[in-house]
């Protein structure tokens, strides 16, 4: 049996080319592609993509060039929704992964239309891997109004907001759009394109829900933590500029506790599918508990 590890290990090359290659042959512009790359070369887990192609394997499917490119348009997706939460007037941050941020580095307007690029091609990417109109309606929904976006505007509505600060329905709305629901329609979409079972579908997509919503409560405890250590107290980003999240409403140790029982829930999820390639993904929060 494959674990994570090994399956991450072969894949993740396979995606960084097939991203940087097939976006190199698709954006005639020369300038523009280099916008563009600069934002999605720029490293990262590739949690996302994996997923949909651990779930497949998962489901007994061969991984081909279909496969790649539809969790390559996901990457694309993630990637866009990165460079615009990025943006002055959204989280207003200079660094990502080490190194200048798309507005940074290309001026403010550049980043917006890459974004605003990088949404459509994926889109299309994932259409073209399946040719199934359920992974597009997976996908769109998602990310539209009702998903990350939607998520991504309570944030902004919650910043600075007494009335939410204390309202821990509403933050786990708030993450749950903005962060899980892409994680989830990652999963989903797999189990779609493979034509598993109801059942295996649901257990799958279970665990995608339970993983998907402890993700963001693991990013920002790793923030909190990570610069802890540097600087030598307990400042996470968000409470500096007045965001409410699961961790300003519950603090670290109650957040640790939601996020264990996330865990163990993801777990119970996938034992019922022997899905144990996908149990190391789950290793990912031990750095936090």
């Amino acid at each position: 049996m494959t674990t994570f590890k090994e399956f991450q290990a072969h894949w993740t090359p396979t995606i960084n080319q097939y991203l940087e290659e097939k976006l190199s042959q698709e954006v005639e512009d020369e300038t523009f592609r280099q916008i563009m790359l600069y934002s999605v070369v720029a490293g990262g887990k590739r949690l996302r993509p994996l997923l949909f192609l651990a779930t497949a394997s998962v489901a007994g499917m061969e991984i081909g060039e279909n496969e790649l490119k539809i969790a390559c348009g996901i990457e694309l997706i993630h990637t866009y929704s990165l460079i615009h939460d990025d943006l002055p007037a959204m989280d207003n941050d200079d660094y990502r992964r080490g190194r200048l941020t798309s507005h940074k580095k290309w001026g403010e307007a550049e980043a917006i239309l890459a974004g605003d690029a990088l949404l459509p091609l994926g889109i299309q990417w994932i259409a073209q891997g399946s040719q199934d109109w359920r992974l597009v309606e997976i996908i769109t929904k998602a990310v539209g109004p009702n998903g990350m976006v939607g998520g991504q505007y309570l944030d902004i509505d919650s910043t600075n907001n007494d009335a939410v600060a204390q309202n821990e329905a509403l933050i786990d709305k708030m993450e749950w759009l903005k962060t899980g629901c892409l994680i989830e329609a990652s999963v989903k979409m797999a189990t779609v394109h493979a034509n598993m079972s109801q059942e295996s579908s649901e257990k799958l997509v279970d665990f995608a829900r339970a993983f998907g919503r402890a993700f963001q409560i693991y990013d920002d405890l790793i923030d909190i933590i990570e610069s802890s250590q540097e600087a030598g107290k307990a400042t996470h980003k968000d409470q500096e500029v007045g965001k409410n999240n699961t961790l300003t409403v519950l603090g670290i140790d109650k957040s640790r506790q939601e996020l264990q029982g996330l865990i163990d829930k993801a777990k119970a999820d996938l034992a019922a599918v022997n899905g144990e390639v996908l149990l190391g993904i789950l290793d990912l929060y031990k750095k936090v508990l």
